[in-house]
């Protein structure tokens, strides 16, 4: 079971700065999530909101500010920068594209073209930004937060919200003969159970639990 950083350590750093990927690296994860999005010049930056008020108390739109901007605001680092660190880290890359955006597709096609350089796992809620990925990228999964997500799974790897896949057991009945990932744990009471799931991975803010102990 591999354990992947969310957002980096993020219960103990500033999301998705170098400083929580970093945090990361020193507590043994295998591997870091992020979210993208672009911003005006078109550069992919790992952001969740959509927009910089709870991450900077000044409201500005990331689609509407460029990289330079942004950077003026808050501390981001752009999506090559992650993947370049973690690759001279050895460490795995989920990347989650964020939709409804006024760009559309565009996103995708900015993690595929990086997709030609740096090896990660694409993702998203959104089923038609999944399909798009799965067009030019191997390694794509589905992210499920709803049981009705399940009736159609395009993806051989999925990543499911831990309430669901605990409090369904048709949901782990779905994903038996499927990859899956969960998201996001950050409490102890659901280490034991997750060998018994077998999840292929932990998405958590807390990559400093004692996961390998389950």
């Amino acid at each position: 079971m591999k354990i992947y950083a969310h957002r980096g350590f993020s219960h103990k750093y500033p999301e998705a700065t170098r400083a929580a990927y970093q945090g990361a690296i020193g507590v043994g994860a295998d591997g870091f999530e992020c979210d993208v999005r672009l911003t005006k010049d078109g550069i992919a930056v790992c952001f969740h909101d959509r927009d910089t008020k709870r991450i900077a108390g000044v409201k500005k739109r990331v689609a509407s500010l460029t990289l330079e901007e942004l950077k003026a605001i808050t501390e981001v680092m752009t999506l090559e920068e992650l993947l370049e660190f973690a690759k001279l880290n050895d460490k795995k890359v989920l990347i989650e594209t964020k939709h409804p955006v006024l760009s559309g597709g565009k996103i995708e096609k900015r993690v595929i073209e990086l997709g030609k350089q740096y090896k990660f796992t694409a993702m998203s809620f959104s089923l038609f930004a999944v399909l798009r990925l799965k067009r030019e990228l191997d390694d794509v999964a589905f992210v499920i937060a709803h049981r009705w997500r399940l009736f159609y799974i395009p993806t051989e790897k999925v990543a499911i919200d831990v309430e669901l896949l605990e409090s369904s057991r048709w949901a782990r009945r779905i994903l038996r003969n499927h990859e899956v990932l969960v998201w996001t744990v950050n409490e102890k009471k659901y280490i034991p159970k997750l060998n018994g799931w077998k999840v292929s991975g932990v998405i958590t803010d807390r990559p400093d639990l004692p996961f390998r102990l389950s």
